[in-house]
């Protein structure tokens, strides 16, 4: 990795930025913390970098949302991984509109498998077996 950091420095700029904001999510201890240090962040940041200074952009515009994270570290992650995958179900069966038709696509997608059918997966791989063992009783 030294090698390549020294052949081209911008990487090294850009890897060093990109972990170093990461890091900031991972480890701030609090808002007025990760505030601190992501100022910091956009202060050195290179004005020809037009995704990083969108980044900031992107934070200013939504600074306070972004900062209640670090209130108490929780995120809409899930619910915004829900959304999409909702979207992505609606798009690949050609716009379901019957309610109850996606969420059980949801749910089968999301590995509820068992509420949408009414068995696990461990379940029918038991019941599976016992059937194959007792088929197999009366053929030795």
């Amino acid at each position: 990795m030294l090698s390549l950091f020294q052949k081209l420095p911008e990487v090294k700029y850009v890897y060093q930025m990109r972990w170093g904001v990461t890091q900031v999510f991972d480890t701030a201890q609090s808002r007025q913390e990760a505030e601190r240090r992501l100022a910091e962040f956009q202060a050195i940041a290179d004005e020809d970098d037009p995704e990083l200074l969108e980044f900031f952009a992107t934070y200013q515009a939504h600074r306070e949302g972004i900062l209640a994270y670090f209130d108490e570290g929780k995120t809409s992650g899930v619910v915004e991984g829900i959304n999409n995958k909702a979207r992505v179900i609606t798009k690949r069966c050609y716009g379901v509109k019957n309610a109850k038709t996606l969420w059980n696509r949801l749910c089968l997608d999301l590995n509820l498998a068992a509420h949408a059918v009414g068995k696990t997966v461990r379940h029918m791989s038991q019941l599976v077996s016992t059937i194959r063992n007792k088929f197999l009783g009366y053929y030795t």
